[in-house]
């Protein structure tokens, strides 16, 4: 006989983990780590290709443009994904190297520049003409510099994932896929969380639904937008002149364009993308998740200027992803202010991943001690609810 309090504890949880990318998945360990019981919800099945976090490899830096507040969070970052190593005996992360090439009045270079000095970071400066004897591979123009990082590299991303699930698993989390959350319901000790399954109950919630996240937030999910993008490999005719010894991971801060790529750590080849420049959308269904012959022709462009022996190659493979874009590029993530009950990790902007083992300590933090011990002013998931009419 089954007792309906045995049916109830089934369905109560101290946390509930709503979409389990490498956000949700990362959030999911920790809490379980800590004693937490946890239910980690996903609408797909393990490593679908349909949001933000699948493929192989992600960059990760610590001279952070995009503002200096990073810096902290991907020190702690850098420690985790180590300490990660220590617990799976696996790689997750090499730091090769990471080279940003541009003009020194590049918005981009002074953003280096400005957060390598606040933070005493190592970096080095090249001029062109060092670049070339250096990185034979790249062909910067005259008057662009170089700034190489030498602990930025890059994350192995599905084994990061690998190891957050698995890690939880062994700590007693409940993982269920193909489960689609559809709505969360407050109420004084908690909420409510129903799915086209069944329903569930906890304390608190926790919302790293994606491309998704939206959904969940009322208003102050409004201004976020989605933005297509695609990644594509190249088979270089020698190999080696990319190998992960000779060429790190890149970026070319171009004046009306910005490129990325990666050493050849695959076997489909180097991996190079465009970051942002594509019509925003509000919603997941209005994504055109094709690649098409523009997208590969405007990153051939891109080579012929800046890595010629590359303008010619064989196109090993392509793929889409989605960037979750809040107005300013910067996270969606801590408690709400009026409802601390929810969790927030999202709006990731096409340069979370990198922060994924630090994220989900900074929510577990959250739920568990009320507070990080991190600064995350720049992140307050309400803090363009005044913008909204």
């Amino acid at each position: 006989m089954v007792f309906p309090w045995a049916f109830l504890m089934n369905k109560t949880f101290d946390v509930i983990v709503v979409g389990l990318g490498s956000m949700g998945s990362s959030a999911t360990m920790q809490l379980a780590m800590r004693g937490q019981k946890v239910l980690g919800l996903e609408q797909f099945e393990p490593f679908h290709e349909l949001g933000s976090s699948h493929g192989t490899t992600r960059a990760i830096r610590l001279a952070y443009y995009e503002h200096p507040s990073y810096v902290p969070l991907l020190k702690r970052a850098y420690e985790i994904w180590h300490e990660l190593e220590w617990l799976t005996g696996e790689t997750l992360i090499d730091e090769c190297g990471c080279l940003t090439i541009g003009k020194p009045e590049h918005e981009v270079i002074h953003g280096i520049r400005q957060s390598a000095s606040q933070h005493h970071l190592k970096l080095s400066e090249l001029n062109a003409r060092e670049i070339r004897n250096r990185f034979p591979v790249f062909l910067p123009e005259d008057d662009e510099i170089g700034l190489l990082e030498p602990h930025g590299g890059y994350v192995w991303a599905r084994r990061c994932l690998q190891a957050f699930q698995n890690i939880s698993m062994h700590n007693g989390a409940s993982l269920h896929y193909g489960e689609v959350a559809t709505s969360l319901e407050f109420h004084g000790n908690g909420v409510t969380v129903k799915t086209n399954k069944s329903e569930y109950h906890a304390g608190r919630v926790v919302v790293c639904a994606g491309p998704w996240v939206s959904k969940f937030l009322g208003p102050a999910g409004n201004p976020i937008r989605l933005m297509r993008q695609t990644l594509h490999w190249f088979t270089p005719s020698n190999p080696m002149s990319f190998g992960r010894f000779k060429t790190p991971v890149f970026m070319f801060a171009k004046e009306q364009a910005f490129y990325y790529g990666f050493p050849m750590v695959e076997p489909a080849g180097v991996k190079i993308a465009r970051h942002y420049g594509q019509p925003e959308v509000a919603k997941e269904e209005q994504i055109d998740r094709m690649v098409h012959p523009e997208d590969e022709n405007s990153i051939r462009k891109f080579l012929a200027g800046s890595i010629p022996s590359l303008q010619n190659s064989a196109s090993a493979q392509a793929k889409g992803c989605i960037y979750t874009l809040t107005p300013d590029r910067h996270f969606l993530l801590g408690a709400l202010q009026n409802n601390p009950q929810m969790i927030v990790a999202g709006g990731f902007s096409g340069h979370g991943f990198k922060f994924a083992s630090v994220v989900g300590e900074v929510v577990a933090d959250i739920c568990t001690k009320q507070n990080s011990n991190l600064d995350l002013k720049l992140f307050h998931p309400e803090r363009f609810m005044n913008d909204n009419p």
